[in-house]
């Protein structure tokens, strides 16, 4: 029983983690705007919108060198990469 318990509660917390991660590209068009003197879409088509996420979200947290401080939610990360990844 308790196996299956947790095989449940590992199973809600992989979709909700996947759910999160996903992006919404028309939301993000918008929201990339700020980005666009520096970055074009293209550059990113056809890239993993997840490991874009996660790129995003390293220059926030400082992880990755970048010419600008940049403040952004999580949301919003996936949504410019899900617009990135689309080739926007």
């Amino acid at each position: 029983m308790k196996y299956r318990v947790l095989l449940v509660a590992t199973a809600a917390s992989l979709l909700a983690f996947g759910t999160a991660q996903a992006g919404d590209a028309a939301a993000g068009k918008a929201k990339a705007d700020a980005c666009a003197d520096c970055h074009e879409a293209a550059d990113f088509a056809g890239e993993d919108a997840a490991k874009l996420t996660q790129m995003i979200k390293d220059v926030v947290a400082g992880k990755t060198k970048h010419k600008a401080k940049v403040t952004l939610s999580d949301a919003d990360a996936a949504d410019i990469a899900a617009f990135w990844a689309a080739g926007g």
